[in-house]
């Protein structure tokens, strides 16, 4: 009996943390937080797209990768105007990060599978810029104390 309420209680636990915000949500947290935005453009019917998910970004998520990223799912067939204003063509899946830098929102994106390493060349890129204006509001600070 034990045994079967562990399991009962690992499956609600893992649908619990495989639940992601809306992209809404996820760009306000983002912004709040001063984190990349990762947005994975999919489908339920792509494989690639499940692949992605399964061998690459859950494996980040659960190593700890993507602490400092806000990671979201949009699903193309449910929220096709928002697929859309993401996406660069058709391919599926598409990873794109948004990072704030001192001109705004920048948006990096990849096409396809990808690799743990591609996906964290991605936000590394994408993080630069937010590293630079951070050092400056830093610097900033420092030259106003």
């Amino acid at each position: 009996m034990l045994q079967i309420a562990s399991v009962l209680l690992f499956a609600v636990l893992a649908s619990a943390s495989a639940e992601r915000p809306s992209y809404e949500v996820a760009y306000q947290q983002a912004s709040a937080e001063n984190k990349p935005l990762l947005v994975i453009v999919g489908a339920d019917w792509c494989a690639a797209c499940k692949l992605l998910k399964s061998q690459t970004i859950e494996p980040m998520e659960s190593n700890g990768k993507l602490e400092d990223v806000v990671v979201t799912v949009v699903d193309k067939d449910a929220r096709p105007e928002l697929a859309q204003q993401l996406m660069q063509g058709s391919t599926l899946p598409q990873l794109v990060v948004f990072a704030k830098a001192e001109s705004g929102w920048k948006k990096f994106s990849l096409q396809g599978i990808q690799t743990e390493g591609r996906v964290k060349e991605l936000i590394e890129r994408a993080s630069e810029g937010r590293m630079q204006l951070r050092s400056r509001i830093d610097s900033g600070r420092l030259l106003s104390r």
